[in-house]
């Protein structure tokens, strides 16, 4: 999509990204943890994708826990506006994100998300399952991000995900 910029979300945008949660996911679920994350200060970059007029998509990473020690992120959610969506947004902002991430030093990024989609980011559920955390199966992936970290580990998630 041309003219389409990416930038840090700001408080001003709180109620836009609730709209674009809200529309693209059909419950209120993917907003609300956006909102806790960030008033919990487990937020590491919320991320909005806009052209000249609105925003379009968003992106959420946060920090994740192995064994006790602050060096991974998790990925989620990803939305763009559904009259937008299959155009490339989604996509710019998870590369965007995942490129800051690995500048911030974090050792991997994880996910549960689309087993078909991901994977074309470098995400891999046999990399995803070396760690104990609260989610497992093909839809729970993982991927390294800086290669001096730990290959095993037990996770902790934030509590904005009840996990």
């Amino acid at each position: 999509m041309n003219n389409l910029w990416i930038r840090p979300a700001s408080n001003e945008d709180a109620d836009i990204i609730t709209e674009l949660n809200d529309a693209a996911f059909g419950t209120p679920e993917e907003a609300q943890i956006v909102t806790q994350l960030a008033a919990d200060g487990d937020s590491l970059a919320s991320l909005v994708a806009h052209n000249d007029r609105e925003i379009l998509g968003h992106i959420q990473f946060f920090r994740v826990l192995i064994d006790q020690d602050d060096i991974a992120c998790g990925l989620g959610p990803v939305s763009a506006r559904p009259d937008v969506q299959g155009r490339g947004i989604g996509a710019g902002l998870i590369k965007f994100g995942l490129t800051l991430m690995e500048g911030a030093g974090r050792t991997h990024c994880f996910l549960l998300g689309h087993k078909d989609y991901y994977p074309r980011f470098g995400f891999s559920a046999d990399l995803a399952a070396q760690f104990g955390g609260p989610w497992s199966g093909p839809h729970f992936m993982a991927k390294e991000l800086n290669p001096n970290g730990p290959s095993t580990g037990q996770l902790t998630y934030p509590a904005a995900f009840g996990a």
